[in-house]
């Protein structure tokens, strides 16, 4: 018999570096003494203090006051068997913590439930999606006799330039009116804002590079070095909004085309980014794929995830009004149409109510910690520094 527990060092080590998330590595340390001990929890500090922009041509001064990582998880019953594809089987839940609270995926709003202390991760999995990061920014811009102050909250990125995570460069949106591109790499007391490039509507890393898509369909990429270069041929429409996501290996460009007078108040364009001939190429299929866009954050999944076989192909998506009141949709690619999550109880289910079986303290959730493994939900994907934040001063 093999025990676990024995298993070689060197062993665990090449295991263990190859878990992409920070929960995987919470539970791969949870297993027992010998794994905790053979590789450390997966930091990636951030700093604690980011210095103010200096003033841009437009008079404006920009500060990046804090940063807090948001992360979607799916939680979900073990498939009863293998080859389990059953949708109305309302087995799967999708969740955001941000800041350490419950949030809607789509809309950012709070969810108002009696959420479970603990999860016992026996009788439920528990799957990081992604994770992204959200700034809190303040503007400060100069009149004639005073000063206005503005804040506004704003995506932000990370690139990683080292395995440790201690070099890295921070990419904010300074936005007034328009969006500019500003970039700060770690043990640098200055900002490099590139105010020549504006109208930013979505920005990603992928492959140690970042990603910047302009209204006007322009692309900029950006490596370690700032070496900044562009895709000179614009995709899509500059009245339509467009989100960047990475999707099983690729670089995808999602164009959202708002609608009037039609039965679907939105449709979508797919683009795959082509860098090697530097254009975008339309695609019209997303395959097994599901894209959740979120308010600052796009997240790829495939539907196997779901238990839903290949039947993906969907965008999940939320519009109109404030936080509180924006409503849900699903698009499905493949018919070109749009439908409120409300008339779908099949794909509403995975964003709301709370399911019954995760709610039931006789099914999945502990009472106690000691009762079985498990984790406090108010920490989901809290490990060591997951949704921590930091502020300047």
């Amino acid at each position: 018999m093999a025990y676990w527990s024995e298993l070689p060092p060197e062993l665990l080590t090449l295991i263990a570096k190859r878990l992409e998330t920070q929960f995987d590595v919470l539970r791969f340390r949870s297993i027992c003494r010998p794994w905790r001990s053979s590789f450390p929890p997966k930091l990636y500090p951030l700093p604690k203090r980011l210095p103010s922009s200096k003033k841009t041509k437009a008079g404006c001064r920009f500060s990046l006051n804090q940063i807090t990582i948001a992360t979607l998880f799916l939680v979900r019953l073990p498939p009863v068997t293998e080859n389990r594809s059953n949708q109305t089987d309302p087995s799967c839940w999708l969740i955001k913590i941000s800041d350490g609270k419950p949030l809607n995926p789509l809309t950012d709003s709070g969810l108002n439930a009696n959420l479970p202390k603990v999860l016992d991760l026996i009788n439920c999995q528990v799957i990081e999606l992604g994770h992204g990061y959200v700034g809190r920014y303040s503007v400060h811009i100069n009149y004639r006799f005073r000063g206005l102050y503005r804040n506004y909250i704003e995506k932000v990125e990370i690139l990683r330039l080292s395995p440790d995570g201690d070099d890295f460069m921070v990419v904010g949106l300074f936005s007034h009116g328009v969006e500019y591109l500003a970039l700060l790499k770690s043990g640098e007391n200055e900002w490099t804002v590139l105010e020549n490039m504006h109208g930013i509507q979505d920005i990603i890393t992928s492959n140690n590079k970042l990603y910047a898509i302009e209204q006007s369909g322009g692309t900029i990429i950006v490596d370690q070095f700032f070496s900044v270069g562009f895709i000179q041929h614009a995709v899509g429409s500059p009245t339509n909004r467009k989100f960047l996501v990475e999707s099983s290996g690729d670089l995808l460009l999602v164009e959202m085309i708002f609608l009037e007078n039609s039965e679907s108040n939105a449709g979508f364009r797919i683009f795959k980014l082509d860098e090697e001939n530097q254009k975008w190429d339309e695609i019209k299929s997303l395959g097994d794929q599901i894209l959740i866009l979120g308010l600052h954050q796009v997240v790829s999944v495939s539907a196997y995830e779901f238990h839903w076989g290949d039947q993906g192909n969907l965008i999940f998506y939320s519009i109109d009004g404030n936080v509180e009141d924006r409503v849900m949709y699903v698009f499905d690619l493949e018919k070109g149409i749009s439908i409120p999550l409300e008339n779908c109880p099949v794909y509403c289910n995975l964003f709301w109510p709370l399911p019954v079986w995760l709610n039931s303290s006789e099914s999945v959730v502990s009472s106690s910690m000691e009762a079985t493994p498990g984790t406090e939900f108010a920490n989901l994907g809290i490990c060591e520094d997951v949704g921590s934040s930091f502020s300047s001063s």
